[in-house]
């Protein structure tokens, strides 16, 4: 019996986003802070508004629900990042919903592989990052445009769903722009001056407002100075218009971020903006995703202060039209992205599997001391991280011959290029998962402390931020009190250089110790004499 093919492609799907999500302690990063909140909001039981230094809500409800549910089964941290994995696949589903009413059931996977492929996507779908949450928001807006097509209350109910997931996200300039730009349409396009898509607009904005408006007053009526400092330090502190004089800001950023964030995204999408525009650009199948994506950048390049991964909202818009242009790339584009597919994954994954010969054998000896000097030491050959590599390689070599003999078909190098990031991403993890987790991660950190303190003892800290705290509490299973507590006869203390002094006289030095070959980020453990 033949598989359908697109059971492969959803097989692919698969591959590319379950590895990573499970199976090791979080690594320094989003990964740690953002889990580092989800300790603190655990901790005080406030999901109300979890984090004054603005950490999306929507993220952290997800990741403490999946973390509670999938309990018994999986550590806190691995629970928690399911949601990532939730959030980028139904960003992913409602991608193919969303092509298809706007292009054609043709268009459904072109447009979920490119946005699958998009080179920013891979790091934050298998971490603990509330910008998927952004992603799978963004994704929903773009969906409830689409029925608003033909189903005006249905698109616009869906819409002011996505409109609020943005809120909820931390991407409230971004959602209050796209909500502007809804009333904006009849003025600029003709096929949307109807009573009914007009109607639908205005569900989508009532919608929007009723879910926002409802989380806005609960916090004003609980906590009314952290929704003020929340608004005043994080909402409004980061505009352009707000900033201080000597804030950098660049109004070119993220279009320069998106040359590596949203590749081969972009090429594609610019490329069917080329031959959509054939239609007038008051074709919808035009002007709906490329207006979200220029509504969506300029409401980014309003910010200061920004990050390469507020880029992610502007993958929907530009996967949709990549998906649309896919079908009608030229024979010598598209040969020139499959063999630049090829030659790059495969490049990497030589030089994957060189280090890991260089970290088990010691061969050569220059690459074994790089990985010596990265916190990487060798502990000699490891059988299982072998023959896991060398059946993800297999996987890859059967998967090209497979296609070689497979006819002609416009996916075929964006399924090049896919098959090749899940390929390299399985492979680094197959071979070096262990070694990456005792170098980015606080468990073995946590663990040396726990066994220098006695059970039932509380550790005193100095210096060291809410992140490191939670983070060494929870691998530890110690109870650390911060502000030096003077209750406790241990004392915690981070500095960045390699010796310190005693921290006051009675204090005794019992440990000292951080990540491999991390120098600026050294930890102290210190003993009250009795």
């Amino acid at each position: 019996m033949r598989i359908p093919v697109s059971y492969w492609l959803a097989g692919l799907c698969i591959a590319w986003l379950l590895p990573g999500l499970v199976g090791h302690a979080p690594w320094k990063g989003p990964d740690a802070e953002t889990f580092a909140h989800l300790l603190a909001a655990r901790q005080h039981a406030d999901w109300l508004m979890p984090d004054n230094n603005g950490a999306p809500p929507l993220y952290l409800w997800l990741a403490q629900a999946l973390g509670v549910l999938f309990s018994p089964l999986l550590p806190l941290h691995d629970g928690a990042r399911l949601a990532s994995g939730v959030f980028v696949g139904t960003s992913l589903w409602l991608m193919a919903l969303t092509a298809r009413r706007f292009y054609g059931s043709q268009s459904m996977w072109p447009a979920v592989l490119v946005l699958m492929g998009s080179m920013g996507l891979l790091v934050p779908a298998h971490e603990t990052n509330p910008y998927t949450a952004q992603l799978a928001a963004m994704s929903l807006f773009a969906y409830g445009m689409a029925r608003m097509l033909t189903q005006p209350l249905t698109g616009g109910g869906l819409a002011g769903v996505g409109l609020a997931g943005l809120f909820f996200s931390g991407a409230w300039l971004a959602a209050l722009c796209l909500a502007s730009a809804l009333f904006l349409l009849p003025l600029l396009f003709p096929s949307w001056r109807t009573s009914a898509r007009v109607g639908g607009s205005w569900f989508a904005l009532i919608g929007a407002l009723a879910l926002g408006g409802v989380w806005l007053m609960t916090v004003h009526a609980h906590q009314p100075e952290r929704l003020a400092d929340w608004w005043e330090h994080v909402a409004l502190g980061h505009l352009v218009f707000s900033a201080g004089e000597k804030t950098k800001y660049n109004p070119l950023y993220f279009i320069n971020a998106l040359s590596w964030f949203a590749w081969p995204a972009w090429p594609l999408a610019g490329w069917a903006v080329y031959r959509l525009k054939r239609g007038g650009w008051d074709s919808v199948k035009l002007w709906m995703p490329l207006g979200v994506f220029a509504v969506a950048l300029a409401a980014l390049s309003l910010h200061t202060g920004a990050e390469q991964l507020q880029s992610i909202i502007l993958l929907p818009p530009l996967a949709l039209l990549a998906g649309a242009g896919l079908g009608e790339l030229r024979r010598g584009a598209a040969n020139a992205l499959l063999w630049f597919a090829f030659m790059v994954f495969s490049f990497f994954a030589l030089l994957f599997w060189a280090y890991w010969v260089a970290f088990d054998l010691g061969w050569p000896a220059q690459m074994a001391r790089r990985l010596a000097k990265l916190g990487m030491e060798s502990q000699g050959l490891r059988p299982f991280a072998l023959a896991l590599g060398l059946l993800v390689t297999s996987a890859w070599v059967g998967w090209l011959m497979w296609l070689k003999k497979q006819p002609r078909s416009p996916l075929r190098p964006i399924l090049v290029w896919n098959a090749g990031a899940a390929f390299l991403w399985c492979l680094l993890l197959a071979l070096f998962m262990r070694p990456l987790d005792a170098r980015l991660s606080y468990a073995q950190v946590g663990q040396e402390i726990k066994l220098k303190v006695p059970p039932g003892n509380c550790v005193a800290t100095k210096g060291l931020s809410t992140i490191y705290e939670q983070l060494l509490a929870y691998h530890s299973g110690l109870n650390f009190k911060s502000g030096n507590d003077k209750s406790c006869d241990w004392l915690l203390v981070q500095h960045k250089a390699h010796r310190m002094d005693a921290p006051g006289p009675g204090w005794v030095m019992r440990w000292e110790g951080g990540r491999p070959k991390e120098r600026n980020e050294r930890f102290f453990l210190y003993q009250q004499e009795q």
